[in-house]
């Protein structure tokens, strides 16, 4: 049972989640707000598990060399404002936009599925939709100045998931939102739909050894998003776009499961040093500057 568990952690964390979600709806919580539960509840567990058993202990913010304030501070501060309230606002804005469209268009419609259906449906069409915009960010010169900042972090955990410019969430998030609201799903059900999804980004950016198998190998798991953060200057090809699952990516032919080992090195080709400044003004300068 113990090494069950074990090799089916990631199926284990995202069934705590709906379980979690699904024992919030018996008590009438507002799904507005069950993913603040979730996302909070995975990221401190996620936090713990890191310091107890880490895919690589130097990547951890306190190693035998010290404390990376650097790091610390930078993934902290972007946890807050990315987190919570640059996601809220981009939520708030595609609801507020989709709304307009439907009613610009007299469109009256609503989804008539069953809502695990609906969640089914909406996985597919949310992660197809950031597949496309997340390789393009890769691919135009323009989007990948807002993107890279990302991927500027040389060692990756949970803290660092919200680590980005604050346009990546308005042009990677918002598209999905409008479409699946425009075209009729349930608010309510998306809802709680997300805080389940957000917490995969949280898990594939963990520094946790997460066993691929094969009932978890339909999702991407930290070893399949490594390979995408790999060190790179843009001009490299990575795989690994979607953020859900790796369907997309198998069927686009960018998929890579690797291996990789404990030397596999992440970031960004930079000509200048690496200072606090950069890492967390860089979503300001960035767009416009030299990486």
């Amino acid at each position: 049972m113990r090494l069950f568990l074990k090799n089916q952690l990631f199926l284990l964390v995202l069934s705590v989640v709906i379980g979690g979600d699904l024992l919030l709806w018996s008590l009438k919580v507002p799904a507005i707000t069950w993913a603040d539960y979730t996302y909070s509840a995975v990221l401190i567990f996620l936090v713990v598990f890191e310091f107890v058993k880490p895919r690589n202990a130097s990547w951890n913010y306190i190693t035998k060399d010290g404390v990376k304030f650097r790091e610390l501070s930078a993934d902290v501060i972007f946890q807050v404002v990315e987190a919570a309230v640059v996601s809220a606002a981009v939520f708030a804005m595609s609801v507020w936009l989709a709304d307009h469209i439907r009613s610009y268009f007299g469109l009256k419609h609503q989804v008539g599925l069953h809502w695990a259906l609906q969640c089914v449906a909406a996985v597919f069409i949310m992660d197809f939709i950031r597949y496309w915009i997340h390789r393009w960010m890769h691919q135009v010169p323009l989007l990948w100045r807002i993107h890279s900042l990302h991927h500027m972090p040389e060692r990756l955990g949970a803290m660092s998931t919200a680590r980005g410019n604050p346009l990546d969430d308005v042009i990677i998030y918002s598209p999905e939102l409008i479409v699946l609201f425009v075209l009729g799903f349930d608010k309510d059900v998306m809802l709680g739909l997300y805080s389940v999804v957000w917490i995969i980004p949280l898990i594939t950016h963990s520094n946790v050894e997460f066993p691929v198998t094969r009932l978890a190998s339909v999702f991407q798991l930290p070893t399949y998003h490594l390979i995408h953060h790999a060190y790179n200057d843009a001009t490299t090809p990575t795989h690994n776009f979607a953020e859900i699952l790796t369907f997309w990516d198998r069927v686009f032919g960018t998929f890579n499961a690797g291996p990789i080992g404990l030397d596999h090195r992440t970031g960004v080709v930079s000509d200048k040093p690496r200072e606090w400044h950069r890492e967390f003004f860089g979503w300001l300068y960035l767009p416009i500057n030299r990486l």
